[in-house]
């Protein structure tokens, strides 16, 4: 097993304070004390993943539809879908990564961090080539907008968590909805098990609700399908900001970045927008979430 350092205590309360003072989704404008500055094109090295019985599933291993209805079941059991879980659970040690290369896409603009992510997790989700384009990112961009209700609150810039999910949603890539948790550690096993039970990834609303950042997958001491007696060591993570770095949030990681679990700290901060209250948001941890349809388990 892989230790991780954690984060210093003295940055992690400073990006904490700056947060409180970025303005509204995916905006990073100057006038909040946000500069932008290109980072050097060369590749980043992800942190290692840590070595781990359990064999890392193909990205096409989520669940899958179950030929028939068990035996001995019920009528109302058999009214139910049970898709199959690949790998099957088991005890032990459990890691899942559903991105391949090539499915990261960067931000067109600074903006459009939604419209990236989103195009990232489709990318994800779909079997074929993906799309990486900025004009299909504008596209996604002007939707979301539409989609987005309460644009007084939201401001004239940004894409609401409401939007990312219907983006999803009308796709054909749901069923997503907007989820929150009171703690840091509780979103992030929600994330954990939504991405195992569905096989699709999970957007996570980082710096108080100005970025948005994909999930794609995770290293636990055990597989949420097995138990829910499980501790998530570290997640992958794609921030559709790289190859950028900020005079607040320091340098953006590169695709597939395998990030500890106490360095999300650094920013994954409660929801805190300073042009408007959420009072469903504020002082929760956001997350775009997927959730299997109606009258279907995974197991």
């Amino acid at each position: 097993m892989v230790s991780f350092p954690s984060p210093p205590l003295a940055r992690v309360a400073m990006l904490a304070l700056a947060g409180l003072f970025s303005v509204s989704a995916c905006s990073l404008l100057d006038d909040a004390g946000m500069v932008t500055i290109p980072k050097p094109p060369a590749e980043a090295s992800t942190v290692p993943r840590p070595a781990i019985a359990t064999p890392l599933p193909s990205p096409t291993m989520g669940p899958v539809k179950a030929t028939g209805g068990d035996a001995g079941s019920t009528s109302a059991e058999s009214a139910v879908e049970v898709l199959r879980l690949k790998p099957r659970p088991k005890p032990g040690p459990f890691r899942m990564n559903l991105f391949r290369k090539g499915d990261f896409v960067h931000q067109a603009t600074k903006d459009w961090c939604v419209a990236g992510s989103t195009a990232t997790m489709m990318n994800i989700i779909d079997t074929g080539k993906p799309n990486r384009s900025s004009g299909f990112q504008a596209k996604l961009y002007k939707r979301g907008r539409k989609l987005s209700p309460d644009k007084r609150r939201l401001g004239s810039i940004g894409v609401d968590l409401l939007g990312w999910a219907e983006l999803l949603n009308r796709g054909g890539y749901g069923p997503y909805v907007v989820a929150s948790a009171a703690k840091r550690g509780t979103a992030i096993r929600k994330a954990a098990r939504a991405i195992r039970k569905t096989g699709r990834p999970v957007g996570l609303v980082t710096w108080r609700g100005a970025h948005s950042w994909v999930m794609s997958g995770f290293t636990a001491t055990a597989d949420p399908a097995y138990s829910g007696d499980f501790k998530v060591k570290a997640v992958n993570i794609q921030d559709t900001w790289y190859p950028y770095v900020s005079t607040i949030w320091g340098a953006s990681r590169p695709p597939d970045s395998l990030v500890p679990v106490a360095a999300l700290a650094e920013d994954y901060l409660p929801y805190a927008r300073p042009r408007a209250k959420w009072p469903k948001r504020d002082g929760k941890f956001m997350l775009i979430l997927p959730v299997l349809p109606p009258d279907t388990v995974a197991r």
